[in-house]
């Protein structure tokens, strides 16, 4: 199954874009909202079985809007760390360490 880049859910002109992260999901849900109340009830419209309850929700940083905006995936951790950016030795780790967990993933 193919999936396309991440689309943004909520209110085309609302201001910011939040990352909702979920307790039992390792990936983040994009929203654009007013402020990080707003940002966890449209995630929640969102959710599906299996991902648990919202762990949090953070604003999105600059690099991460920009990617939102070119419809690309936002690679974060729930810590704020991110593989897509850094050094080449932060994303080999970063790659090494996915390998490590790859076969039960």
């Amino acid at each position: 199954m193919a999936l396309g880049p991440i689309r943004p859910v909520g209110p085309a002109m609302a201001g910011m874009y939040y990352l909702v992260f979920w307790e039992r999901r390792s990936t983040a849900t994009v929203v654009n909202a007013r402020d990080a109340a707003q940002a966890r009830r449209l995630a929640a419209k969102q959710k599906k079985k299996g991902y648990g309850s919202i762990a949090s929700a953070r604003r999105a940083v600059a690099a991460d809007v920009a990617l939102v905006r070119k419809g690309s995936w936002v690679r974060r951790r729930r810590n704020g760390t991110s593989p897509q950016f850094g050094s080449a030795k932060q994303k080999a780790a970063a790659r090494s360490l996915r390998s490590a967990y790859r076969s039960w993933l």
